[in-house]
């Protein structure tokens, strides 16, 4: 009878070894703004690649953090981020987990780890374009008698 119990507590321990990938997701959908509204973005991270017109609400696998979003907008500088999923609670379930069979459900934590449960993005990100600027520059030709005045980007 001790047996059977001892094994049912093991089978039990490690069916709920990857609490994340069972209890929680594997995506999160956030809500992408900019200054200015009406930019396009383009995502892309490992395995995946998405392109949208802000505001946009968009879908990302966690296991694609880091994602690179680069944003333009006419007048504005293209500008380039990261969005990155961090630790949520879940992740915590799986380090008790570990500890408490000794070590045994690491692979718990192995298997979550790919799927990118335990993890999660913000689920609204804003992101502030610079606006292009002319500059004045000033040149002299080879003899300095003439100036020139010259608007750059």
């Amino acid at each position: 009878m001790f047996r059977v119990r001892g094994f049912a507590a093991a089978l039990a321990m490690l069916a709920l070894t990857s609490c994340a990938s069972v209890v929680g997701s594997t995506e999160s959908a956030v809500q992408i703004k900019t200054n200015p509204a009406q930019a396009r973005c383009e995502l892309k991270g490992h395995d995946y690649k998405a392109s949208v017109e802000t505001p946009a609400e968009i879908v990302v696998p966690h296991s694609a953090a880091p994602v690179t979003v680069q944003c333009a907008a006419p007048g504005f500088r293209p500008t380039s981020y990261t969005l990155d999923a961090k630790a949520d609670g879940w992740i915590w379930g799986n380090s008790a987990f570990i500890v408490a069979t000794g070590g045994i459900a690491i692979l718990g934590a192995v298997v979550d780890e790919s799927r990118g449960a335990g993890r999660s993005y913000a689920e609204e990100v804003q992101y502030d374009l610079t606006p292009e600027r002319s500059r004045l520059l000033r040149a002299r030709d080879r003899s300095g008698d003439v100036d020139l005045r010259l608007m750059a980007r």
